[in-house]
């Protein structure tokens, strides 16, 4: 008894130090949703799709209809790279508004990625249906740019930007306007930062087992730049790795 309990408090000393995990626990169900509906439909279980409609109507849900795929893809691939971010305006808020505070900055960090996304899936959309371009060429394409993007200037000062952080007021409007303006500065950092690499996952998609296999590496990429000296160091050498890659998908390989 004195062992269980003696465990239950060292695991509630290391969540005090943790304050975003609950968070994590959010992005680890994000992986299993996105895995499960991969295995849905992979056995072919997926439900069918409504019959079209005409005119505007059609149009506007064949843009809209990707939006959730890409929130969960977003959750995913690109909140573990705030985490530290979560974790510094917990504990830089007072422990009764902590959680409220977390989850303001989560909600409209996450709202910059989803109005970054409905362009990007247009795009791709128009890509496809406009220029007839096959998956493998739009693809290869895709990744050209993300090559090309990591080589810039603006992607190199949005990375090394990652630690800059803004006064955080303790109670009231104030408070909640203070975390809005850090989840709005990170955000515009971070889609600046990954916006080449997020475009490859619009492009991809999310059901089937190519597209979980890109957001896998994005996602580790992405970690690897965001959360580490080493990767901040590595964006030559990312950039011909995803050239690389661009050409064995253009070959089809």
């Amino acid at each position: 008894m004195h062992e269980l309990r003696r465990h239950r408090l060292r695991a509630a000393a290391a969540l005090r130090w943790r304050p975003e995990w609950r968070i994590t626990l959010v992005v680890a169900l994000a992986w299993v949703t996105l895995l499960a509906t991969h295995d849905h439909q992979h056995h072919g279980q997926a439900t069918p799709a409504v019959g079209p409609t005409p005119g505007l109507q059609q149009d506007a849900d064949g843009l809209l209809a990707p939006l959730p795929g890409w929130a969960l893809m977003t959750v995913a691939m690109m909140v573990p790279v705030t985490l530290p971010a979560v974790r510094h305006v917990g504990f830089n808020s007072i422990r009764p508004r902590r959680q409220r505070a977390m989850i303001l900055y989560v909600v409209v960090y996450l709202g910059m990625w989803i109005a970054f996304g409905i362009p990007a899936l247009a795009v791709a959309r128009l890509a496809r249906q406009a220029f007839d371009l096959e998956g493998r060429v739009l693809l290869a394409l895709a990744l050209v740019v993300a090559a090309g993007w990591q080589l810039t200037h603006s992607k190199r000062r949005a990375l090394f930007r990652c630690r800059r952080t803004v006064p955080l007021p303790p109670v009231g409007l104030r408070a909640d306007a203070g975390c809005a303006r850090f989840a709005l500065q990170q955000g515009w950092r971070c889609v600046t930062s990954c916006c080449a690499l997020m475009a490859v996952t619009a492009v991809v998609g999310h059901s089937s087992h190519a597209g979980l296999v890109w957001m896998t590496a994005l996602t580790a990429l992405a970690m690897l730049e965001e959360l580490t000296l080493l990767g901040r160091h590595l964006l030559r050498p990312s950039a011909i790795a995803l050239a690389l890659a661009a050409g064995l998908a253009l070959i089809g390989v």
